[in-house]
């Protein structure tokens, strides 16, 4: 097993490869990054045409580390040029595929691959939607290790909201606005693709990123899944303050373990009626729009426009669990009141863009499926929070103040409450006997 702790000082060879898209020699890590300095940047710039050969990077004003995600090491980077301009961002963000001080989270490194071949097609002026402004990127695909810079995104400066953490939409004044921006940009993107606006290398290189995003799957059992549920349900009697009165009730543990066995059983029949319709709802598109991964301001109309980073595993994707990634911590009211506005929202942006017909009833109807065949780690909140905190007890609810400085634990929390009530909300239960 790959220990977090077991860091391995990388040879000398391997602090510098040769990208190959470019052929130029990249840094690994921001030690090696800061060490080629002003030269390696504006060598970069100029082979990425985002600066002329008259013009170059004089200095890298500061840098500093940022400590979010996981996957490869991150900084934030200021540096002066020649010749600025408007077009040329001085504050950079900075991304590497490798952490060699992280073994773990340095395995994978395989994802910057979907990210720099996005950013290097992304640089169409017309693209669809808003994403960073490409700097440089390329990667060695032997070694996986490469390098992307982007302009950095200037969360809660002008224009530009602060940026939304993941499960705490309740700090937003109007989440659901948000989603709608989300739902907007993810049509624009995934309809400019079945219209074939984008160039046909998004087919080449992105012809289905389901191979990947199925990496993040765990394999479960049906008798492991109705353990955890029981574990679960001894969470919630045990600790009744982190969840809704809505979810006290005892008769909950029966109904929703019958509930799992139908879902066992109608399996067959759910994965029939996705496979049967899904390639009308396969498109390029964000795997993981959470409204941590986006960055909204407001356009000259005052409409909320979303723009999209972390583009990790993008590719061709069913439409429905690109609604389940960009849904998938939003609160539940947003899937019991809204879900099928947003759903429209996402279809009448795709066609507009030129893409096929899609029918919103049709597509309600996998969505919903996809969730209720999908136990996956939403019920993992126990063995997080007991890993967080050895006084549970002390936790007030689920907005105390610990939610907000334990990732984990909160995403785990969230996730597993939204399952059970969007269960109840969405009369999953029913869904999935009818099809038994």
């Amino acid at each position: 097993m790959i220990s977090v702790t077991d860091a391995v000082e990388p040879a000398a060879d391997e602090r510098w490869v040769k990208g190959d898209n470019f052929a130029l020699s990249i840094p690994a890590d921001p030690e090696a990054l800061l060490a080629g300095g002003a030269a390696f940047i504006t060598t970069a710039f100029r082979a990425a045409g985002v600066i002329s050969a008259s013009n170059s990077v004089t200095e890298i004003i500061e840098s500093s580390e940022f400590f979010d995600g996981g996957s490869g090491k991150k900084l934030k980077m200021t540096v002066a040029y020649e010749h600025p301009n408007a077009e040329l961002p001085n504050r950079l963000f900075v991304k590497f595929s490798r952490h060699f001080d992280n073994p773990l989270w340095d395995s994978a490194k395989w994802m910057m691959l979907s990210e720099v071949n996005f950013a290097l097609l992304s640089r169409s002026p017309d693209f669809p939607v808003k994403v960073p402004k490409f700097m440089f990127a390329d990667l060695e695909g032997t070694s996986e290790t490469g390098l992307l810079i982007t302009e950095l995104i200037p969360y809660g400066e002008g224009n530009v909201e602060p940026a939304h953490a993941k499960c705490m939409d309740y700090l937003i004044p109007d989440a659901v606005e948000h989603y709608r921006a989300i739902f907007r940009s993810l049509g624009k993107l995934s309809g400019a693709h079945r219209a074939g606006k984008l160039s046909p290398a998004f087919d080449t290189l992105f012809p289905d990123a389901e191979a990947g995003s199925a990496m993040f799957r765990i394999p479960v059992s049906d008798e492991q899944s109705i353990v955890r549920a029981h574990k679960m349900f001894d969470f919630i009697q045990r600790y009744p303050k982190l969840f809704p009165d809505d979810l006290h009730d005892p008769a909950l543990r029966e109904h929703f373990i019958a509930y799992m066995g139908d879902a066992f059983a109608a399996r067959e029949r759910i994965q029939e009626i996705l496979q049967s319709g899904r390639a009308q709802f396969v498109a390029f598109a964000h795997w993981n729009g959470n409204i941590d991964n986006c960055w909204f301001e407001r356009d000259e109309h005052g409409e909320l426009e979303c723009g999209f980073i972390d583009w990790a595993n993008c590719g061709q994707l069913p439409l429905t669990q690109v609604v389940g990634g960009a849904l998938g911590c939003a609160e539940s009211d947003v899937f019991a009141e809204h879900l099928d506005e947003l759903l429209g929202i996402m279809i009448d942006t795709f066609e507009a863009q030129g893409g096929p017909h899609l029918d919103l009833a049709e597509m309600s109807l996998h969505v919903r499926l996809s969730m209720a065949s999908n136990f996956g780690l939403s019920m993992a909140a126990p063995v997080a929070i007991a890993r967080d905190t050895d006084d549970i007890d002390a936790l007030t609810g689920p907005r105390d103040p610990f939610f907000r400085d334990h990732y984990a634990s909160r995403v785990m929390l969230h996730t597993m409450t939204s399952m059970l009530e969007n269960w109840k909300n969405l009369k999953l239960g029913e869904l999935v006997r009818q099809l038994r």
